[in-house]
């Protein structure tokens, strides 16, 4: 799915590597902002920014603060990412610099975890490789530290996708997410969805 606040595309693809986006974009990917879990075949294309979705590393957080609830590494993450997204939520079109809120992470990366599950020490790792991207939104008001939106955009296909397994053809699977995406687009223009698709018949 690629969107905007405007805009949704909705698509089939073979899987969720590198090679399906640039086959769909193509150059275009260099003027995209991918805003995404730790999947790394999306480091691998030359998209024109990153930002890591915070709310997937939360999650990954309070999984550890399930299993351990006497550390306090995982909650201090989750802390220093709260308040990042507070501050963005309080100044919405700032430019806010990232460099002091790296410094507090790379202090909790220090930290020996090896006394811990073998868990947290694999999010810590997983942390590093994504550092770069995890604060991006901050310096730039228009990326979104998280990728809700999209996840909402393809809520009626997963509801789809539960109740009937799978798509019959490829053909009707192109049809549906065509027709989606017209209707999210309209609803995100404040126009009818039915109205819309009607109009390009």
């Amino acid at each position: 799915m690629a969107q905007t606040t405007y805009l949704t595309l909705v698509f089939r693809g073979a899987g969720r590597g590198a090679k399906v986006l640039e086959e769909r974009f193509g150059d275009s990917l260099k003027n995209m902002v991918a805003v995404t879990d730790r999947h790394s075949a999306y480091f691998a294309i030359d998209f024109l920014n990153n930002q890591i979705c915070l709310a997937h590393l939360l999650r990954n957080l309070e999984y550890l603060n399930d299993i351990d609830k006497e550390q306090t590494w995982a909650k201090d993450v989750q802390t220093l990412l709260r308040e990042a997204i507070h501050l963005r939520n309080q100044k919405t079109y700032e430019v806010i610099p990232k460099d002091s809120w790296l410094t507090r992470l790379d202090e909790l990366l220090k930290k020996n975890l090896d006394n811990m599950r073998n868990e947290f020490n694999e999010m810590k790792r997983g942390i590093i490789r994504c550092r770069d991207y995890i604060f991006n939104f901050l310096e730039n008001p228009a990326i979104p530290s998280d990728n809700n939106g999209s996840e909402r955009g393809i809520r009626k296909l997963k509801v789809k996708q539960k109740i009937s397994g799978c798509f019959r053809s490829d053909t009707g699977a192109d049809a549906f997410h065509a027709l989606h995406s017209i209707a999210d687009t309209a609803w995100k223009n404040g126009q009818s969805p039915l109205k819309a698709i009607l109009a390009l018949v």
